[in-house]
This record gives C-alpha cells, structure tokens and sequence, in this order.
C-alpha cells in the first residue's frame, strides 16, 4: 500500500554544483510529487527516508522546508545533522569542498544547512539508526539532534547498533527495516 520515489540530487563535480543545489533539487522533487499526486493517485502523507547524505538532505527538508510538504516523518540512516560540528569532527576537506568554504569563512552556509538549526515544536516525527562506531559521521550528530527533538517535545527514536560504522548489512539491516516499520505504522494515528 505505500508508494516510492527514489530522488536524485546533483553531485558536486568540479566546483560545480556546491551547495545549496542539492537541497534546491529534493525540494522541486518534492514540490513536483506534492502537485503531481492526483494525476500519480498517490497519498500526500508523506515519509522522508535517506542513507548518510541523503539522510541529511531528508532531514532538512522535512525541517525547513514543511510549507512544501509537512511529512508523517522523517527516517535517517546515519545523516549530518550539523554540518559546522561534522567539519570540526571529522569531514573538514569533504565539506569545504561540498559548500566552497570553511567554516570560519562562511559560518552562515553550514547553519543554512544544517537540519538541527530548523528543528522546531511542530517538526516531523523523527527515527535516526546509527552504528556508533561511525568515523564519518560520528554518533554525536545523531544524540545532539536527539537531544533538540525531545527539548522541543518532538516525537523521535534513536536506535544505536554497537560496534557499526558507517552502515550495516545482514541482520542488523533486517531489524533497521523491522524498525521502520514499527516506526511508520506509529504515525498511522497522527495527524
């Protein structure tokens, strides 16, 4: 009974394509689905679901941009929620290059980019997976997130898998599927 849209983004090549043109193309994604559902005979409850950054492109949108869509919720298999704290932490070359500047040289690109920075009392039911063995993107994007959502009273859950980097196979993806299920058919009653 659900449908699936698979988004794409374009990637930063060459200088080309910095941010913020990926969260500019998830949201004409969204706004197009939003106005094409009728003639797709698709629900506008909607879920935003991604893996690392499109995690982070899910979770900002379902936090920022709620006037184009306001999803049931949002899912987020190890996604940045903030990107000044993850240069600092761990991705300073990915994310200069991503955004075109450090964050001492442009402070204000990685607050626009940040999911945390819009979470708010009326954000999308949230569930983050991660392993918190994660280099990339360390478990402390997920907890300080965490943290916003339940100063803000905002239904979430974090699942923590022991020992898990930056992903996960076998049986632990199995429960993660197992989780989002319980965690969607949670929302069937919210409005």
């Amino acid at each position: 009974g659900y449908a699936i849209a698979n988004l794409n983004y374009r990637l930063v090549a060459n200088q080309n394509n910095r941010f913020p043109t990926q969260e500019n193309d998830i949201k004409s994604a969204i706004t197009y689905l939003k106005d094409k559902a009728g003639s797709y005979t698709i629900s506008s409850d909607m879920i935003f679901l991604g893996i690392s950054a499109g995690a982070h492109l899910a979770l900002l949108q379902a936090y920022k941009h709620p006037d184009i869509v306001q999803p049931k919720g949002v899912v987020s298999f190890y996604g940045p929620t903030d990107l000044a704290a993850l240069y600092v932490s761990s991705l300073p070359a990915v994310l200069k290059s991503i955004t075109g500047f450090t964050v001492e040289q442009n402070p204000a690109i990685y607050k626009e980019s940040s999911p945390i920075q819009y979470v708010s009392p009326s954000s999308a039911p949230t569930l983050m997976l991660h392993g918190d063995a994660d280099l990339l993107v360390p478990l402390a994007q997920a907890a300080t997130l965490q943290q916003k959502l339940d100063d803000l009273k905002v239904i979430n859950k974090l699942v923590v898998y022991p020992g898990e980097g930056h992903g996960w196979t076998g049986d632990l993806l199995t429960d993660s599927f197992n989780k989002i299920e319980s965690f969607i058919i949670s929302l069937e009653g919210i409005q």
